[in-house]
């Protein structure tokens, strides 16, 4: 039973304070005033009433709605009561009104016209007239927040009974019932319910569509969105892409059929990604419906959509990206009809090529200006007698973005020749990603040299900026940098004397140490030694002059090598050492420093010394069932075909870290996650198999683990064109390796996942367990 609040006692004199606070600094709370707490007593009908029996209206009158003292007239024979002031008011007899009904929303309505107490008694009964637990609860919830909110609740009726408070609990938690009812319609909501399957899903759709609501986008767009398809299957997947700020009364679903058609079920997450585009990127609809898709392979489709997707991830900045969407939708009808033009086998390398000249080119203004230049020779490097296959195709944009007006053309009378060098040479992509940071570093320092090179020396050109382009960004722009100014670049040879240009060749090639390009004949006239005629010098003088670009890109090499190997001296002893070093001269993170920890003591003679680092030394102990010889010593090996295959652990340091190389995967230099390939070597817990021909070759590698619960770990075998042969022959000796070890084979069960920290390595790529292709089936099916 509330309490009225009573007056505090004054403070009494202590020993601390004999004035009782009085004059001093820190006063005590005045004392409140006596006074009733109505909050307490208005909570119920029953105490409310029980407030009036106790209160004494003679001594302290109360005044009415219109002023005079209440009860009227002075008359005190009946007490008052929460039924005789409905019945005053003109209210519902308190017959007719249920007692769950009175306690829970009638103090609620206590201001709203007698017909809205009607309404929502009508909707009360209509939900079933709860008279406890949550539905009744929300539902006052509602009312408390408006009286007119009872329109959205109304709309409930619509829905399964199991779904009426599901919705009625969304309208809590995002407020929408503080909006106009018409922005959520019965029709709209029904659609909702009918394309869940069941209540989770139901729930979902709801909460992302009064989620969007609340960020004024409307149901309607939200509603297509929900019906489209998606790539997987499960909760999270659901919503996947749905949440959006963006609205868009413009989304052309028959185009995104005739789209997905031409995808396949690959492409299925496309269509979400097109409802979104069609909002965030104004004119979306029009490369939806003017699209050809019938005349489309599906690769031909997935990279046409790549190429007018400019998402924040490409480019951050608003402007840049408004700029960016703009001329791809400008140039959209003359890339179309380029590519339809095309041979149906070659349109993949066209737009592919498309999509990788302009991914990366973020100042919209020259990419414009250099396209109507440039596009008719991406259009002929994709005929012959150039390849069908898409190679090298970053290169033409590493060259243009720093090359300016006058550079475009010159590229575009470029000699076949010279792109047929390229596409060689970028045969692996882990290659063209080297020899494209190297021309985009060199074009930026030195345009005019790499484009007359181009025609010159395209091939020595591809070695070396293979070399450059494995220096890290930051360190391979000081590099270049530094070395446009050594007298090799330095030097205006053209405006030399032919013989004074020799010279001058031939003294920096010996203090370069490199090889002179000086014929022998020549090199004897300049010191002395013969006596050539001047047609002979002449002559001579020609041939080096000719050979100029070679040592210059020798010296540039040299240059490198020096900054690469500098610290180790490791380049001359084997391929597996040169590598291991670009390597280091290429990762930016934290494996760079173990990397170089281990290339330092292995020139010192220290081969494995990380395995006995005190962290590697703690995981044998904190896993003893290991044997350390049988898992880190290469002692199993199995034979494959006769003895002509050999399956093993790798024990030679150097030879791991190639493991991504080997098999032109991302772990390899160049590649995206080239930074794994130290942890597969420094951390105790991962191993390298690989799988070499009698001659020593590597054919394909596994990389396994071992986890925090003793299980043996199997990731995918590479390359993944391996065949069906030899990936058994992992799997035995995956098996048998377990049985020797006495441990597990690691199986894949949502419920259990594995553990492979990191030991000494800073970071690690985890591209997830080895699973045969009736594995993936099964793990991609709906639950």
């Amino acid at each position: 039973m509330p309490q009225q609040t009573s007056q505090p006692a004054k403070p009494a004199a202590t020993a601390a304070h004999p004035r009782a606070f009085r004059g001093t600094k820190f006063q005590p709370p005045k004392p409140s005033q006596n006074e009733s707490d109505l909050h307490a007593w208005l909570a119920d009908d029953r105490l409310l009433d029980g407030f009036f029996a106790r209160h004494d209206f003679e001594r302290f009158p109360v005044l009415g709605p219109d002023g005079s003292t209440w009860p009227g007239n002075g008359s005190l024979e009946h007490t008052p009561s929460v039924s005789r002031l409905l019945a005053q008011r003109g209210a519902i007899e308190d017959a007719n009104i249920p007692v769950a009904f009175r306690r829970h929303f009638l103090w609620l309505l206590r201001t709203a016209p007698s017909t809205m107490r009607l309404t929502w008694l009508a909707l009360w009964r209509a939900l079933g007239a709860p008279s406890h637990g949550a539905l009744l609860a929300i539902l006052a919830r509602i009312c408390g927040i408006s009286p007119a909110t009872h329109a959205w609740a109304e709309l409930a009726l619509n829905l399964p009974q199991e779904r009426q408070p599901i919705y009625l609990i969304s309208l809590l938690k995002h407020q929408s019932c503080r909006l106009p009812s018409s922005h959520l319609n019965s029709e709209q909501l029904c659609t909702l319910d009918a394309i869940s399957k069941d209540d989770k899903q139901f729930e979902a759709y709801l909460n992302v569509a009064l989620e969007n609501l609340s960020r004024g986008v409307s149901v309607v767009y939200t509603l297509i969105g929900c019906q489209l398809p998606t790539s997987s299957w499960g909760q999270e997947s659901l919503m996947a892409g749905l949440r959006t700020a963006s609205n868009c009364d413009d989304v052309p679903v028959a185009d995104i059929g005739r789209m997905l058609a031409a995808l396949g079920d690959d492409g299925r997450h496309w269509a979400r990604s097109a409802w979104d585009y069609c909002a965030t990127q104004p004119g979306y609809a029009r490369i939806l419906r003017e699209t050809s898709w019938e005349s489309m392979t599906s690769t031909v489709a997935d990279r046409w959509l790549s190429l007018f997707r400019v998402s924040e991830w490409d480019f951050p900045n608003p402007a840049i990206r408004s700029a960016q969407w703009r001329l791809r939708l400008a140039m959209f009808p003359e890339l179309q009809r380029q590519l339809l033009a095309l041979p149906r086998e070659r349109q993949e390398r066209f737009v592919s090529m498309l999509f990788d000249y302009s991914c990366g080119w973020e100042n919209a203004e020259t990419l414009r200006d250099s396209w109507p230049v440039l596009l008719p020779l991406q259009v002929r490097l994709c005929l012959p007698p150039f390849e069908s296959d898409a190679t090298g195709n970053h290169t033409l944009a590493a060259l243009a973005a720093n090359v300016g007006a006058d550079g475009w053309r010159r590229l575009a009378a470029m000699p076949d020749s010279t792109w047929r060098a390229i596409e060689q040479a970028c045969r692996r992509d882990n290659d063209a990603s080297l020899i494209r940071y190297g021309l985009f570093g060199l074009t930026e320092a030195m345009p005019d040299f790499v484009l007359s090179t181009l025609i010159s020396a395209p091939k020595r050109l591809m070695q070396s900026m293979s070399l450059v382009g494995c220096l890290e960004y930051n360190t391979r722009r000081r590099f270049l940098a530094q070395a446009v100014r050594t007298p090799w670049f330095a030097n205006q040879w053209e405006d030399m004397a032919a013989t004074e240009a020799c010279e001058r060749i031939l003294a920096l090639s010996t203090e370069y140490g490199l090889d002179s390009p000086l014929p022998r004949r020549l090199r004897e006239q300049i010191n002395g030694k013969a006596n050539l005629s001047e047609q002979q010098i002449a002559r001579h003088c020609g041939v080096t002059l000719a050979r100029l670009p070679y040592i210059q890109l020798a010296a540039l090499d040299a240059m490198a090598w020096q900054l690469i190997d500098g610290p180790f001296n490791l380049r001359s002893e084997s391929t597996a050492a040169s590598h291991a070093v670009r390597l280091h001269a290429s990762i930016n993170g934290g494996n760079r420093k173990a990397l170089k920890r281990f290339l330092l003591g292995y020139a010192k003679g220290g081969v494995h010394t990380y395995l006995d680092h005190p962290l590697n030394r703690a995981w044998y102990a904190r896993h003893a069932r290991i044997d350390m010889a049988t898992w880190g010593g290469g002692q199993l090996r199995k034979f494959v075909g006769e003895g002509t295959l050999q399956i093993s652990i790798e024990t030679d340091p150097l030879e791991i870290l190639m493991l991504g190389s080997y098999v032109g995967s991302c772990l390899g230099l160049g590649g995206i996650c080239e930074y794994s390939s130290v942890a597969c070597l420094v951390d105790a817990n991962k191993q390298v198999v690989y799988a070499r021909n009698a001659s020593g070759r590597v054919l394909a590698r596994q990389l396994l683990a071992i986890d925090e619960r003793d299980r043996l770990v199997c990731f995918e075998v590479y390359p993944q064109s391996a065949d069906a042969q030899l990936r058994q022959a992992f799997r035995q000796f995956d098996a048998e390796l377990a049985e020797s070890l006495g441990i597990g084979i690691y199986r894949d069960d949502s419920d259990d996942f594995y553990e492979v920290p990191t030991i000494l390595a800073m970071e690690w790529w985890d591209d997830g367990q080895w699973r045969t292709s009736d594995e993936k089936a099964t793990t991609n099916k709906p639950a």
